[in-house]
Formats: C-alpha cells, sequence, structure tokens
C-alpha cells in the first residue's frame, strides 16, 4: 500500500486529466467534430498523442522486462517501425487525403462493395478489441500492486476512468491528454534510469557489457534464423516495417488521428515525428529494465517475488521510489493507460457508426449513438480483460504478446489496401485473399504459440499475412476473372 500523499497526487492527476481533457474537448456538437476535428490540432500534438496511444502503458511497464531479460535488440524492431512509417507516409497517406474519408476503410465501399468495407471494419475492430483488451489489463497491473483489488476488480476501475473523459470531448480531449500524460511517464522513466545509476555501487556500464546486455544488433547465423528467431537483424527490421504499416496505414485508431491533421503535408510531419521520438522512447524504457537488472544484481525474475512479470518496473515505483515522486509516476501510468484506452473507444465507435451502421450517423441523434457505441465498447473491453486476466498464462512479456495477437488479422488488413489501392482485382478475389489469409495465419500462430516453442517468429506475422493475401487474391482473380465489380 502506498502513502496517503502518494494516493491524494494520484487522484488529483487524475482528477487533472479527466477536467483538462473536457475543457480542450469542449462539448461536441456533431459527429465530425467528436471524431474527427479536422486541422484544429497541430501536427505536433498529434505526433506525440501517436506515440501514447501505440505504446504508453504497455511499453512503460513491459519494455523494460524485455531488457531484463535479454539486451536492447529490441530496438532493431523500433528502427524497422520508423521505416515502416515513412512507407506509410509516402504510399498510403495521400490516398487517404484524395477525397472525403471518415475512417481508414471507406474507399473499401467504392473498391469491393459495402459488404467488404463492412467487413474490414469488422476485422479492425476485433484486432482492436484483442489487442487493448490486453492493454486494459496491462493498465490494471498498477491499480493491483497499489490497492491490493484483484485484477476483475482493476480492470473495471480503469474501464471506468477510460470512459470519463472521451466520453464528453471525443477525439480533441484524447489528443491533448495524451501529450499531458505522455510528458510526465517520460520524466518518471528518466528519474529511475538516473536514481539507479548514480545510486550503483559500482561500474554499471561495466557490468552490462560484460553481461552482454548492450548489444543492440543480432545477425542471423543461418537463413532459418532470419523467420524463427524474433530477434535478428533482418527480421526485425523487415518485420518491424510490415508492423508498422499495417498498424499505422490501415489500423482507424493512427489512421483516425492523421485525419485529424487536416492535410497530406500535417499528416506526413506528424507520423514521421512519431516514428522519431518513439525510437528515443523506447530506447528509454529499455535502459529503464537495464538498470533495474543492475539494481537487482542480475537475479531471474521468477526469484523476485513477483506474481508477474510485468510487475517487475511497478515494485520497484511502489518500494524504491520517494513518496511523492511514486504518486506522480504511478498517475501518469494511470493517465497513460486511460489515453491509450480511450483513443481505441473513439477509433471503435467511430469505425462501428461510419462503417457497420452509417445510417446512425445520419440521424439527428447520431451524437447520442456515439456515445453510447463508446459505453458499448467499454465494456466490451473490460469483461474481454477480465477473461484474459483469469484464463490466459503465458512467460512472454505483455507488450509480445499483444504484438502476437495483432498478427492473426494485421496481415490481412495490409493485404486488402495492397490489393485494392495497386492492383485490379475483382471483389471475389478479395474475399478469397481475406479469409485465406486469416485461417492460415490463425494456423500458423497458434502453433507458433502453443505448439512450438521455435515456431515463425512474430515480427513475421504481419508480412507473411500480407503476402499470402496478396498472392492468392492475384491467383483467384485470373482464375475468376469475373468476380471484378
Amino acid at each position: 500500500m502506498l502513502p496517503v500523499l502518494d494516493f491524494v497526487i494520484i487522484a488529483a492527476y487524475l482528477a487533472l486529466c479527466v477536467i483538462i481533457g473536457v475543457k480542450v474537448g469542449g462539448k461536441a456538437t456533431d459527429t465530425a467534430s467528436y471524431f474527427n476535428s479536422k486541422g484544429t490540432i497541430p501536427w505536433w500534438a498529434i505526433s506525440l498523442s501517436i506515440v501514447a496511444a501505440e505504446t504508453s502503458m504497455l511499453t512503460v511497464i513491459s519494455i523494460p522486462v524485455v531488457a531484463y531479460k535479454g539486451s536492447l535488440v529490441f530496438l532493431q524492431i523500433v528502427a524497422g517501425y520508423v521505416v515502416g512509417r515513412i512507407l506509410v507516409s509516402f504510399l498510403m497517406l495521400p490516398h487517404y487525403f484524395s477525397g472525403e474519408q471518415q475512417t481508414a476503410y471507406t474507399f473499401f465501399r467504392q473498391r469491393f462493395g459495402d459488404k467488404f468495407r463492412k467487413t474490414m471494419s469488422a476485422t479492425f475492430l476485433v484486432t482492436r478489441l484483442f489487442a487493448d483488451g490486453i492493454r486494459i489489463f496491462a493498465a490494471a497491473i498498477p491499480i493491483k500492486i497499489i490497492t491490493g483489488f484483484d485484477y476483475p476488480v482493476s480492470i473495471a476501475i480503469m474501464g471506468g476512468l477510460s470512459l470519463l473523459y472521451s466520453f464528453y470531448g471525443g477525439l480533441k480531449s484524447v489528443i491533448w491528454i495524451d501529450v499531458l500524460q505522455l510528458i510526465v511517464y517520460l520524466s518518471g522513466g528518466v528519474f529511475i534510469v538516473f536514481q539507479i545509476f548514480f545510486g550503483a555501487p559500482g561500474p554499471v556500464f561495466g557490468d552490462l557489457m560484460e553481461a552482454g546486455k548492450l548489444a543492440v544488433v543480432t545477425l542471423p547465423t543461418s537463413f532459418g534464423d532470419i523467420f524463427f528467431t524474433d530477434y535478428n537483424l533482418i527480421g526485425a527490421v523487415l518485420g518491424g516495417m510490415f508492423l508498422t504499416l499495417a498498424s499505422h496505414g490501415t489500423d482507424q485508431l493512427i489512421v483516425q488521428k492523421l485525419l485529424a491533421c487536416g492535410d497530406l503535408k500535417q499528416a506526413r510531419k506528424a507520423l514521421i515525428g512519431s516514428g522519431i521520438f518513439v525510437f528515443f522512447q523506447f530506447g528509454l524504457f529499455l535502459t529503464v529494465g537495464l538498470m533495474l537488472w543492475t539494481f537487482h544484481g542480475g537475479a531471474e525474475i521468477a526469484a523476485l517475488g513477483l506474481a508477474n512479470q510485468d510487475e517487475l518496473l511497478l515494485d520497484y515505483i511502489a518500494m524504491h521510489v520517494p513518496v511523492g515522486i511514486t504518486g506522480l509516476i504511478i498517475a501518469g501510468l494511470f493517465a497513460a493507460a486511460m489515453s491509450t484506452v480511450t483513443g481505441s473507444l473513439s477509433a471503435l465507435s467511430s469505425s462501428t457508426l461510419f462503417d457497420l451502421f452509417p445510417s446512425l450517423a445520419e440521424r439527428p441523434d447520431a451524437m447520442s449513438w456515439s456515445r453510447g457505441a463508446m459505453v458499448v465498447w467499454a465494456t466490451i473491453f473490460v469483461l474481454f480483460a477480465t477473461a484474459f486476466s483469469l484464463y490466459f498464462k503465458s512467460g512472454d512479456p505483455i507488450v509480445i504478446i499483444a504484438l502476437r495477437i495483432a498478427g492473426f488479422t494485421y496481415g490481412a488488413l495490409l493485404g486488402a489496401f495492397f490489393v485494392g489501392r495497386f492492383t485490379t482485382v475483382g471483389t471475389v478475389a478479395a474475399y478469397a485473399g481475406f479469409f485465406t489469409t486469416i485461417v492460415v495465419m490463425a494456423v500458423v500462430i497458434t502453433l507458433s504459440m502453443f505448439v512450438y516453442k521455435t515456431g515463425l517468429a512474430f515480427p513475421w506475422y504481419t508480412a507473411i499475412g500480407s503476402a499470402i493475401y496478396v498472392a492468392t487474391a492475384l491467383l483467384v482473380d485470373k482464375l475468376h476473372p469475373a468476380g471484378k465489380g
């Protein structure tokens, strides 16, 4: 249990986030301002919001575990993230600003019909449900640590907090609170690095170097290593690149924020800027993991008495960070989690309204339906995260689990975009590519995660999935050209 001062700071900070979120968001009067706010937010704020939305809580509590158990080789994947953003900026973003785009999936209606658009939107909804259900579980970990509540109660608390300011102010509130919370939790990471580094009794870098913890690049030792080891230079960079092509080029969570920039030039600046910033952010929290390894003398996580390996950083914060600063850091974690989840709530609700049930967006009471969709999705998130906490067990850090799960559908989303934008294949071929990719990747990922310990490395999931989609669609279109439409 934390001291009273820390609880006061946490409560005050969370209240401040809600107040600021409502204030800057204003009262949205229509669905366009609620889900978009085109051109009214500067690109740099959207850039920081993208970073917060994609990494926040998972990065803060789980990336240090990756470095604690290994080294800095995860940065190879992050380098792929940067390359992927550049490609998205020049290959995919122009299409989103070529006409009136309400969501990332609007163009599918003209290309393959409204049913296909709804299929892609539903795929996104399922992807976000799994990925963000895990994020809510991650967000509940600090609540469990400092209050002693079990995971279901902690998850319900986080789900309720996440709904507060997004329900009222919409996307504009989400983006500006993202900026605030990112500054706070990064400051916490910097504090921990300096506290451990300057408090260490011996030479920190010498011990890390001797243990091989400072390695950044891992070269494959065989052709098989490229595809079957998670962290090697070729697989990591290419895998990170394709993952970003999907997550930042086809995922409504990110595309919604890029559309809020108002024009292509500002969106490119926001996206490429987020890539540079995210590289340094991952570097910071990997360094936090190395400092924790130094602090614990290189002990195995199992020997530290933690119920969950993702409690590593939180345990240090609760036990060794000074009173007051502890409260501020944990408050930053809460805010980070809230912003990540609220960004997803906004994206899911907009896709539900505009893609799945477009007639609702044209009703006089569309705002009520929009807010109702947020309540429904928040409830679904809580239920899924609770089930995840009770039944799913894995030896991997939670951030790796989230990346693996995204692989089930990201390949299909990216493949559909490539086929729709850069080929002339018909609707039948597009559906064939979609269903084939989902089935094959479900089998591959299930075998890799639960049957073979050395299965296909997770960075390749999206790349392989998109390749299966494109190849299947082109083949079916050649065999069934009558399916164009």
